[in-house]
This record gives C-alpha cells, sequence and structure tokens, in this order.
C-alpha cells in the first residue's frame, strides 16, 4: 500500500569503464539515469557533456527499417488476435543476438531490398503510363487511321471528343446547318451512353464547334500521344503485350523478395541490438565527464540498492557509487511497489496515472472491486471458464513477458469472479443450461429471469457501489491523516463518512417498505432505522458546521460547534418532550458559544459564521453527486443482464442451421462457436472497460490526485524479441 522508496545516486569512473558501467545499468534495469547537462552545480563545474556520435548507429538502423518495411509487404505470416492485441514477442537468448550482431553481414541484404524496391518502383511507374496511354487509345480502338494521321494542321485543328449517345444525332444535325462546309465530322466508336468521334474542323471556326459541342453535353478530349504511331488497335496490342511483360518481372521480383523472408528473424535481431545500442549512446549522451573520468546520477529503489553496489563491482573497480541527497526542488519518480497478490492491479493505475510521492498506492484497494464489478458485468460462468483457460495458457506461452504477466493474472481473477457471478445468475454460455440442469439451477441465487431476482441483483450492485464510495473517503480520511492533517482529517472527512453511513443505513432499511411485498426485496433490519436516522442527522449537522474550518488543529474552537451538532441532533431525534427544552438550550448555548472571536468585530463574526455554515450547506448539496455515484454501479448489473441476453441469442441464431438438410448440424456447430466466441469478445471488452471506469470515475475522484512521474529505469527494450534471461 505505499510505493517504493527511491535513492538518489552519483556514480563516478574512470573514463575507460565508461561502455561496461552504462552495459551493466542496462542489463540490470534497476536505475533510472538523470540528464546532468541541464544541470548547473558547482560540485560538477569539473564536468562537461560528451556527447557521443550516434549517426552510424541511425544509419544502420535506418536501413534495417527499410528492408524489413519492405519485407512486411510479402509477409503473409500474421499474428494472431491475442498476440497482436498485447503485442506479445518471441523469446530469443542473448548470446544468439551477439552472434548475430557479429558475424552477420546485412549490408548486402539491404542493398538486394533496395534494387528489388528501386526495380518495383520503375515497374510501377510505367504500369502507370501504360495504363494511362491505354485509357486515352480505348475509345479509338476500332479507328482504320493511324494515330500519326490523327493530328493537327497550319489550317485545320483537330479535335477528339465525346458526348452522350443520345445527343450525337442532334450534333451532326446542328454541324450541317451551321458549319456544314468547315468541319469534318467522324463517328470513331461508342459505348454503353457515350459516343467519341473526330472532327477537323478550320482553326477560324474552332471555338464555335466547341460552343456547339458543349451545347449538346459533349467535351473535348485531350489530343493522342505525339509518340504514338499505328494503327489505334495495334498500339493497343502492344500495350498489353507490355503490361503482361511487367506483370510477370513482379511476379518474379515478388518471389525473390518472399525468399529473402528467411533473412527476416536475423534482421529483427540485429534491429534490436543496435536499438538497445543506440539507447546507450543515448544515455552517455545525459552523462558528464572529464578528460579522464566520468559521472552519472539517477534514482534507483531503496530495494534495489544492495544488487546494484554487487553488479558493479564484479564488472569494474574502477567507479564509485554513492547516495546523495535530491535537489531541494527534485521530486523523486514513482515506482508501484506491491505485493504479489496485489500487483495485477498496477496494470489499472499505470492506465490512469501514478500516485504522487504523498498520497495513498490504492492498487490492494482496486484488485477486489475490479475482479467483482467484471465478474458482475460478464456474469456467465462459460465465458469465465474460457478466459481462465486462455489466459493460463498465455501466461506459459509467454512466461518470459514480464508486463503480459500481471494483466494475464488479472483477467484471470476477472474470470474466476465471472464464474461465480454466472454460477449465481444462472449464466453457462447464455441461460439455457442452467434451465436444463438441477445442479446448476441449484446454485442461482439471482434469478434474472424474474422482476424479485432482477430488483435484487440491482440492490446488490448499488450496495457494491456504496461500499466503493464510503472506502474512497475512508482512504482520504486515512491519507490526509498519516500526511499529518489528521484534525482536518476528522473534521472534513469524518463528518462525511458518518453523514453517508446514516445515509447507506436509511436506504438500506427503506428498500423493503417502498418495494412491492410481492417482490421479497432484500434490505437491512427495521431495527436499524433509528441507528440510520440519528447518524444520518448527526452527519449533515457535522457536514453543515465542519465543511469549512479555519486552524482545525485548535480543537477547544471546535467544541462550541460539536456542542451546537450534538444539541440540534438530539433535539430533532428526540421524542421525549420533558428533554425537548432542555436539549434545544444546550444547542442554543453551543451556538452562542461558536460566535464570540477574540480580535473580530461583531459583523466579522457574523459573517464568518454565515461562511463555516454557507459551505456546510453547499456540501450537503453534494449529496445529489453520492447518490448519482451510487447509482452509476447500475451499469454492471446492466452489462450482466446483457450478455446473458446476447448469448441467448446467439445460441438460438445458430439453434436455427438445424432446419438445413445434411449440413445443418455442422453450420450449427461453427456458427455457435463463432458466435459465442464474438460474444465472449465484446462482452469481455465492455466488463473490463466499465470495470475500469467505475474506479476512474466514481472512485479514484473521492480521494486520489495522480500527476507521479514514472520512475523509468535505463534497461534493454525489445522491439521484435524478447531477450531470455
Amino acid at each position: 500500500m505505499s510505493l517504493a522508496k527511491m535513492q538518489k545516486i552519483r556514480l563516478v569512473g574512470h573514463d575507460t569503464e565508461r561502455e561496461r558501467v552504462l552495459t551493466t545499468l542496462q542489463e540490470l534495469g534497476v536505475v533510472q539515469i538523470s540528464d546532468l547537462t541541464t544541470k548547473n552545480e558547482q560540485s560538477l563545474s569539473g564536468f562537461r557533456p560528451k556527447t557521443p556520435p550516434t549517426n552510424e548507429i541511425e544509419s544502420k538502423l535506418a536501413d534495417l527499417r527499410y528492408a524489413l518495411d519492405f519485407l512486411a509487404r510479402y509477409d503473409t505470416e500474421k499474428k494472431g488476435f491475442i498476440q497482436g492485441f498485447f503485442n506479445l514477442k518471441e523469446l530469443i537468448r542473448p548470446e544468439e543476438i551477439e552472434r548475430i550482431a557479429r558475424a552477420y553481414d546485412y549490408r548486402a541484404l539491404c542493398q538486394r531490398v533496395r534494387d528489388l524496391d528501386q526495380e518495383n518502383i520503375a515497374l510501377h511507374g510505367e504500369r502507370v503510363q501504360l495504363e494511362a496511354r491505354r485509357a486515352e487509345l480505348l475509345p479509338w480502338r476500332d479507328l482504320p487511321i493511324p494515330v500519326e494521321k490523327l493530328r493537327s494542321t497550319q489550317t485545320t485543328a483537330l479535335i477528339l471528343g465525346r458526348l452522350p449517345k443520345e445527343n450525337l444525332v442532334n450534333l451532326q444535325r446542328a454541324i450541317q446547318n451551321q458549319l456544314a462546309d468547315l468541319v469534318l465530322f467522324q463517328r470513331a466508336g461508342e459505348d454503353e451512353t457515350t459516343s467519341y468521334f473526330y472532327a477537323f474542323v478550320l482553326k477560324d471556326s474552332e471555338e464555335a464547334f466547341e460552343k456547339m459541342l458543349a451545347e449538346h453535353g459533349g467535351e473535348r478530349l485531350p489530343d493522342l500521344p505525339q509518340e504514338a504511331h499505328g494503327l489505334p488497335k495495334e498500339i493497343l496490342e502492344q500495350i498489353e503485350r507490355r503490361l503482361s511483360e511487367l506483370d510477370a518481372r513482379h511476379q518474379q521480383l515478388s518471389q525473390q523478395a518472399t525468399a529473402l523472408l528467411a533473412e527476416k528473424s536475423k534482421l529483427q535481431a540485429l534491429y534490436d541490438y543496435l536499438h538497445n545500442e543506440y539507447l546507450k549512446a543515448q544515455a552517455q549522451a545525459q552523462l558528464l565527464g572529464s578528460p579522464h573520468t566520468f559521472v552519472l546520477e539517477g534514482w534507483v529503489r531503496q530495494s534495489d540498492w544492495e544488487r546494484l553496489q554487487r553488479a558493479l563491482q564484479n564488472n569494474s573497480e574502477a567507479v564509485y557509487l554513492g547516495r546523495i541527497a535530491p535537489d531541494p526542488d527534485e521530486v523523486p519518480p514513482v515506482a508501484l511497489e506491491n505485493k504479489r497478490l496485489f500487483q495485477p492491479a498496477e496494470f489499472l493505475i499505470k492506465l490512469f496515472g501514478l500516485p504522487n510521492q504523498k498520497e495513498l498506492d490504492p492498487t490492494p484497494f482496486v484488485l477486489p472491486f475490479f475482479a467483482i464489478f467484471f465478474g458482475i458485468a460478464l456474469t456467465d460462468a462459460g465465458y469465465g471458464l474460457a478466459l481462465i483457460l486462455i489466459f493460463s495458457y498465455l501466461k506459459r506461452r509467454y512466461s518470459h513477458k514480464r508486463g503480459f504477466q500481471p494483466f494475464a493474472n488479472l483477467i484471470i481473477l476477472g474470470g474466476i469472479s465471472a464464474v461465480i457471478a454466472g454460477a449465481l445468475t444462472g449464466g453457462w454460455f447464455g441461460p439455457d443450461l442452467a434451465q436444463a440442469f438441477s445442479a446448476l439451477r441449484a446454485l442461482v441465487l439471482f434469478d434474472v429471469s424474474t422482476p424479485a431476482g432482477l430488483i435484487a441483483f440491482l440492490l446488490f450492485s448499488f450496495a457494491l457501489g456504496f461500499l466503493q464510495v464510503l472506502l474512497g473517503n475512508l482512504l482520504e480520511f486515512y491519507d490526509k491523516a498519516r500526511s499529518g492533517r489528521f484534525w482536518e482529517a476528522l473534521w472534513h472527512e469524518g463528518s462525511w463518512v458518518v453523514f453517508i453511513v446514516g445515509l447507506g443505513i436509511v436506504a438500506g432499511v427503506s428498500v423493503p417498505a417502498i418495494m412491492p411485498k410481492e417482490l421479497h426485496a432484500p434490505g437491512l433490519p427495521a431495527s436499524w432505522m433509528p441507528v440510520g436516522i440519528y447518524l444520518t442527522l448527526t452527519g449533515a449537522f457535522l457536514v453543515l458546521f465542519f465543511s469549512r474550518v479555519e486552524f482545525p488543529e485548535r480543537v477547544s474552537r471546535q467544541l462550541p460547534w460539536l456542542l451546537a451538532a450534538a444539541g440540534l441532533v438530539l433535539w430533532l431525534g428526540s421524542s421525549l418532550i420533558v428533554w425537548g427544552q432542555v436539549l434545544v438550550g444546550l444547542g442554543i448555548g453551543g451556538a452562542l458559544m461558536v460566535t464570540p472571536q477574540s480580535g473580530l468585530s461583531v459583523g466579522a463574526r457574523v459573517r464568518s459564521v454565515l461562511g463555516r455554515v454557507g459551505a456546510g450547506l453547499f456540501r450537503l448539496y453534494g449529496a445529489t453527486g453520492l447518490l448519482g455515484d451510487v447509482l452509476s454501479y447500475s451499469r454492471i448489473m446492466a452489462l450482466g443482464i446483457s450478455t446473458g441476453l446476447i448469448a441467448d441469442s446467439m445460441n438460438k441464431l445458430a439453434l436455427m442451421m438445424l432446419g438445413i438438410p445434411f449440413i445443418g448440424v455442422v453450420l450449427c456447430v461453427a456458427l455457435l462457436i463463432g458466435l459465442q466466441i464474438f460474444s465472449l469478445v465484446i462482452n469481455s471488452l465492455s466488463a473490463f472497460v466499465h470495470a475500469a471506469r467505475l474506479h476512474y470515475v466514481e472512485f479514484f475522484t473521492k480521494f486520489y490526485e495522480s500527476g507521479g512521474e514514472a520512475f523509468k529505469p535505463f534497461a534493454r527494450e525489445s522491439v521484435y524479441y524478447d531477450v531470455e534471461e
């Protein structure tokens, strides 16, 4: 429940040891290196930045990226959905990476890739040109005149054009009537809707002809290519032959590129090696040095301090490692440090934002509620079992993937919760199995097929929401108290906790009374109602008087307010008339004790009292927000019901295939499996998103601020492979 304690370190060593030290730190992955090049400190005034050259590594990485991107176009082997979704990588031994980095000549392969790509680009460019020329010539394919004859002269202009088929006759009539001796018009061909033509027009009449063409819905087409010679049909045949040759050559290049895929794994391993070398060079750029020494500063978990010492002592003797105090304005990075049981929930905290160094780590409180909410939102034991089996297999398959293990454990816990929730509601890949087997029916606690079961399920969801909201306020109380603000927490958060506990008891007792008796709605015993009323009244007056407290640690100044609140609560909650006047006097006496404050005028005293009460009234109005927060938890019940409805509809849709002769059974089984997988995926995603949302919106807003800077140790990074330890 606490964050990892951080220690700032300084490491000084001989310059000959710099490469070895950085390699050791990268393999350990426990030190976050600070950038000293921006630091202005007298104790390091003799040191200067030593920026290592990175151009050569960047050039190699660029060549490898180019080659890998090229080969990816021909790689038909695709990752599975889960492997791609979670970015799960294959495992490689470190000595294998070292061997490839030393012996593999990637330059020849990269040059071969570049040659293939450039030829492909040239072929593509030629194809584009040929297809454009083909498109220009296709309308004229039936012309018996060579293309070179269709050219403008000094006195005539050749016009190629097209127009709607139905307007051709009208255009010919118009030419005959107006431009009979000035235009030689000839139809060249047509398709379903368009007629194509060519016309020789005296240049003085060119503009008039184009206007006439436009009036009949036609348009002038570009002139035929100057380099074209021969009949259009012959040219088109030549183009088709060349396109076939291009296709054949492109197929050959594709086969050659596909053959190079055998080298992809080596390229990827080499890329990972060079990528980590580049990271090492970037880390060197953050150090300072002198002609013979270097200095490094950073952060390490205190739990990793001894491990770091041992690693450096074993690898180098010319290195000094020491602890130093942080700068006055320096904030340590944040790392979550929880017991193994609670580590799966760290994934959710990191998604939202890490806590700052001064606040509470909520991870242990998130895990149980998230698992419960996920299970209720899924509410199907069959889907829960499927998630357990799938992610248990993936855990073993990718046991080397550290980041994946906590997430897999989180989903497995959610699956266990879904099995329980599904068994209690009768959901086993839909409601049909529970209805068919008496043993499964006996487990049902909430029969969601009946109104009573739905109401009980909804109230159970509300109760869980109320408990989590209450926990959020209690955590805010604890967080303030442990940071030295106990009295502020007592007056502010304590009063609100009393108030909402009272409201919860009143609501719990009232539910059976406001629901129809035939529903048998669950609730708290009626004998709890007086306790709930007293707690609600007490909390309300405490909130009213203690929402804004100046100098909360001065308890004596708060006693009159407590006395006034106690008197008002006892008076309003008492049914004994004989005590009524005494209690009224107690409340009035407390109120009178509240007003005097030394050094303040009467007006200032009145404004102080009114301001304090006004702040309390405003906070009491926040009870509507509390109601909204609790009602928001109805979403997990609604999602759980929708899961059953979706699964049931999928089953019925698949069973309809049984009516098809011969292949009906096969179609039914295939469709049933496919639809249930689809239902599992969408409902699991929905359960995850909404369970997380309830934490981020309803729970964290009660006590959590976040804003911590994540601890990012200098370590190996994998792009394509995870290195076996």
